[in-house]
């Protein structure tokens, strides 16, 4: 997404503010991300992906395909690994 709120992203990331908060303050330094104050609610803070976060987005696409070798798992440990953890986190 081009655009997400803090809440949300935290949510999707099953992150806490406190763990989100430092990842997104670097995200920013580095050039890669914006945070945007809500207007009609200041507490609430909205994040832009910058055109350089667009281009490390581009580049990081292929980076799923070049782990799953070093995996040493089959496509069906990998699909009930990933039923597992959703289980876990009380997704499912």
């Amino acid at each position: 997404k081009e655009e997400i709120n803090i809440k949300t992203l935290g949510e999707r990331l099953y992150l806490d503010s406190g763990t989100l908060t430092p990842l997104l303050k670097k995200l920013e330094t580095k050039g890669y991300i914006k945070r945007d104050r809500l207007e009609t609610d200041e507490r609430n803070l909205n994040l832009v992906i910058t055109e350089k976060g667009k281009k490390l987005k581009e580049k990081a696409k292929g980076i799923t395909e070049k782990i799953a070798p070093c995996i040493n798992l089959t496509e069906q440990e990998v699909l009930k690994l990933y039923d597992m953890l959703y289980k876990i986190l009380g997704k499912k």
